[in-house]
């Protein structure tokens, strides 16, 4: 009887597993004439005749009628088995004492309980019970519509007495909240092909074939409707929601609700409100602060921990204000997680680049009709001039959420250039928005400052809680070994009894090798890092979220866009490259308010290795110069004309990553002085073929190809052009070009290919002094550099002190750390007494300059900067020279424990004397 319901068991009986040497018993009766489907069940002429046992489901299915004049005849009475049974039979109250077995149990073939079926144990309910028979008729499988059951109500609903003991055992079903899905709009995002478009409908982004879902999944539509929540076991279940009676008065109840705080937005108004969207009876620390700022139309700054629910204070304000909130979030696995999370009362959006232009059209749609209150996007989009358009008298913004806003600060330990984008003053020109929401759960007093005077949100509308929850213990220890201690600490209590643990690393090869190195000891665990498909490592996220895996050994990448509650321990298998990130790790911990164990492994390889790291971005004077030079070329002629600069080419010859750029242009565009205009990147490359009509004829009636025959060169008989040139010529934007020729393309004329990637802008001014302005800039970057080692520095500094300086007091021990540390995070964050940092390097050696004479001598035909020596000495690639080549090198991080800027002075000496005072250094 193998079933491709979704019942987990529906389709095993009642009866339990038979006396293995019953009485003997008389044959059956002769078979009375069946249907063509052959059923396991003997049919009985007896009403009382129990069923096999049925798993109770929130939908009423329609019961299948029973085959038509099937004749039944009553099977001859059969030994009691009872005796014989594990369990005691309870009868009810008003039933007779002797009940034939007959007429309360079903005779099982052997072997039904096997190892194939599904066993008790999965049955998550916290009751038995039984229901009449249907005897099974073989149907085609269609869609039941609600129509379908408009006489179900009149069936009768009454429960037979449940005759297995009450106080049987049963798994406990701990259900995760997880909000419907009817407040989403379509998405279509890392090829999963979902479309969030109704309320309660399931999704499954693995095929049937995938081990981790066997069991099909069919939902059947009732008169009483379903939503989907995720238990603590991951399994899928389903939950009655309210009739439609009910769900109308709670909307009423909450739109009662929401006019009250419009018309006087109190503590007690508040509540109410709070109580009909969520359910809960007060607000967290610093919500109800934030909510009654933003709501007064006041920018506000707000600072609580990693899942103190700062959601909530944007959520509420968004159903109360008249128009739109936007949210800026810096990942697209943030802004999902965000989306799911929302009430159903409101209707959400999402922007990204992972969708198609169908659903992106949809949803701008929607914006523009008023049905989204609640839109995502990415600071990136503010570079759109379509979506900024799409703000007008109509569709206005009452609301702008920066999350994650300390990646506004460059002084911040996870500054992004397009963040400099968010600016009061071109929120207001752009969206002519008043108030703005900055959150964030780490920053520090610099760091604030910084966020504050960009969003012009003045100090006395701070609102700043404890950055560390108290349910979090915390731990540091040197290691030798961190493979063998980490397995250690993992057998060992308290950390051998923690669910679900989350293993911090830096480097993506050591994430494969650690979790390898755990299944290989009987702990299920799998890696996750940026290098893999999103497919994968969303895969992977919901099957830790499910407690399918117990492990996740991750990057940095992994955290933001989780919602898990039961992290029992965060294992840092690396040092952090900040306090920021270290809290920000830990507090996806013990979301649950129990105690989580967070434990740091210390060793000093894996410092060295970071800090020079840290010196990844820098960039020298001469390569910013020369960078300046390209990006204003042509100085006469470019004013108002898009220009653009191809990544991969000006990265390998700038020696500068694409990061570094882009925040370049992007202080060109931000800074004290504008002097251009960033545009969205596009690929500027196009290689053309034609098809129908002639080059030649076809120019004569377009324009734009006899632009093209003009500015494009010949290349193995395919026009190949430079799409911003050929715009530039006729006078039109790039986007205007690019979809003529996608109308060639439709119409068969012709057939393209783009390539390159690059950022395009337009040059607004064209600086008069372009030494001192690389000058500039170049100090503004090594501040940034130095600010990072810094960080470092002091993370390193917190934890040898941890280890070796605490006095062990105040609940501090061998063992755990926790008050040492927090007082040491807690100073740090607000900028008191931060104790000097650790000097662990050293600044000469005697075979510095040895070597380094040496290194030149063997590579003379290739020119370097003291910089790029410095990098190979440190172990550390770059654009212009790949680690992938120079790693070869035997002087590859030989010296990554002598200071970096001691090693670039050397290689400078070394080099002057090499190629002369006078040469360039760089070529």
């Amino acid at each position: 009887m193998d079933s491709d319901s979704d019942s987990d068991g529906s389709h095993i009986s009642a009866t339990p597993p038979r006396d293995p040497f019953p009485p003997p018993r008389r044959p059956p009766p002769p078979k009375p004439p069946t249907s063509s489907y052959k059923s396991k069940i003997k049919p009985s002429s007896h009403s009382e005749t129990i069923s096999k046992l049925k798993k109770p489901s929130p939908k009423h299915t329609k019961p299948e009628p029973p085959p038509k004049s099937i004749p039944q005849t009553e099977p001859p009475p059969l030994p009691s088995p009872i005796g014989t049974l594990p369990f005691q039979i309870r009868r009810p109250p008003n039933q007779p004492h002797p009940v034939s077995t007959v007429r309360s149990l079903e005779t099982l073939p052997a072997g039904f309980f096997s190892t194939h079926r599904a066993s008790f144990s999965k049955i998550q309910k916290p009751s038995l019970s039984f229901e009449p028979e249907i005897t099974p008729q073989k149907t085609t499988e269609r869609k039941i519509n609600i129509s379908d059951f408009s006489d179900s109500s009149k069936t009768s609903n009454k429960k037979l007495p449940n005759l297995i003991r009450a106080d049987a055992p049963l798994p406990p079903v701990n259900l995760q909240k997880r909000s419907v899905e009817g407040n989403f709009v379509k998405l279509n995002i890392n090829g999963y092909k979902r479309k969030f478009t109704t309320k309660g409908k399931k999704t499954n982004s693995y095929s049937s074939k995938s081990k981790y879902f066997k069991r099909s999944k069919r939902r059947v539509k009732s008169e009483v409707n379903t939503e989907s929540i995720c238990d603590e076991e991951g399994l899928v279940a389903e939950i009655k929601q309210q009739p439609k009676a009910e769900k109308n008065i709670k909307f009423e109840s909450i739109e009662a609700a929401i006019s009250a705080v419009r018309k006087e937005a109190s503590d007690e108004n508040l509540v109410r409100l709070l109580k009909a969207m969520y359910g809960y009876d007060s607000f967290r620390d610093g919500q109800v602060e934030a909510i009654k700022m933003v709501l007064a139309g006041k920018s506000t700054i707000l600072v609580l921990p990693t899942g103190a629910g700062k959601s909530l204070c944007y959520q509420i304000p968004a159903v109360v204000l008249p128009g739109i909130t936007l949210v800026v979030s810096p990942l697209v696995a943030l802004m999902i997680d965000q989306l799911k999370q929302l009430p159903p009362v409101i209707r959400g959006g999402l922007l990204s680049s992972s969708q198609g232009p169908e659903e992106a059209a949809e949803t701008q749609r929607l914006i523009q009709e008023g049905s989204i209150k609640v839109l995502f996007v990415s600071p990136e989009r503010f570079l759109n001039a379509d979506f900024l358009s799409i703000f007008s008298a109509t569709t206005f913004v009452s609301l702008v959420v920066v999350d994650e806003a300390h990646c506004v600060s460059e002084w911040s330990h996870n500054f992004r250039p397009s963040y400099m984008r968010l600016r009061a003053s071109l929120l207001r020109a752009e969206l002519n928005v008043e108030c703005i929401l900055a959150m964030t759960a780490t920053a520090t007093t610099t760091t604030l400052h910084s966020v504050m005077s960009a969003l012009e949100i003045p100090s006395t509308n701070l609102i700043q809680k404890a950055q560390l929850r108290d349910n979090l213990r915390l731990s540091v220890s040197l290691s030798g070994n961190r493979m063998k201690d980490m397995l250690k600490l993992m057998k060992s209590s308290p950390f051998s009894e923690a669910q679900s643990i989350i293993v911090y690393c830096k480097f993506q090869s050591e994430t494969d090798l650690i979790s390898r190195h755990l299944c290989d000891n009987n702990i299920s665990a799998k890696s996750y890092h940026s290098g893999m498909m999103a497919r994968d490592r969303s895969r992977i996220q919901e099957l830790f979220c499910a407690n399918k895996i117990r492990v996740v050994v991750a990057t940095v990448a992994f955290g933001m866009g989780l919602d898990k509650r039961d992290v029992g321990a965060v294992i840092h298998y690396s040092l952090p490259e900040s306090l920021e990130e270290y809290v920000q790790e830990i507090g996806r911990g013990g979301r649950d308010g129990r105690l989580s164990y967070c434990h740091l492994f210390l060793d000093d390889v894996t410092y060295y290795k970071l800090r020079s790291l840290m010196h990844s971005d820098g960039v020298d004077e001469y390569a910013v110069n020369k960078f300046l030079c390209q990006v204003f070329a042509d100085d006469t002629n470019s004013h108002g004309k898009v220009c653009s600069l191809i990544k991969e080419s000006a990265s390998r010859k700038f020696d500068m990553k694409e990061e570094v750029m882009l925040t370049l242009l992007t202080h060109l565009e931000l800074g004290e002085r504008q002097y251009l205009h960033l545009l969205p990147q596009l690929n500027v490359t196009c290689t053309l073929n034609f098809h129908k009509t002639s080059p030649t004829l076809l120019a004569d009636k377009d324009t734009a190809v006899a632009a093209i025959l003009k500015k494009s060169e010949i290349k193995q008989g395919q026009y190949e052009l430079d799409i911003p040139t050929v715009a530039n010529s006729i006078g039109v934007a790039p986007s205007d070009l690019l979809n003529h020729l996608q109308n060639l393309k439709v119409k068969g004329e012709i057939t393209y290919e783009l390539k390159d990637p690059a950022y395009c802008y337009k040059i607004v001014e064209v600086p008069s002094d372009f030494c001192s302005l690389s000058a500039l800039l170049t100090r503004w970057l090594l501040d940034i550099e130095n600010c990072k080692v810094w960080k470092l520095d002091t993370v390193y500094s917190a934890a040898v002190f941890a280890v070796d300086a605490c006095e062990k007091a105040h609940g501090c021990n061998v063992s755990q750390q926790t008050s040492c540390l927090q007082q040491r995070i807690l100073d740090y964050f607000k900028g008191d007494n931060n104790p000097d940092v650790l000097d662990k390097m050293t600044h000469n050696s005697p075979f510095l300059r040895a070597d380094i004479k040496v290194f030149l001598q063997s590579n003379s035909h290739i020119k370097f900067t003291p910089r790029a020596v410095a990098r190979i000495m440190h172990g550390i690639g770059s654009p212009a020279y790949p680690s992938s080549t120079w790693s070869k090198s035997h002087f590859w991080g030989r010296y990554t424990q002598i200071d970096f800027k001691a090693v670039m002075n050397a290689a400078k000496a070394e080099l002057m004397n090499f190629v002369g005072k006078d040469a360039p250094l760089f070529a």
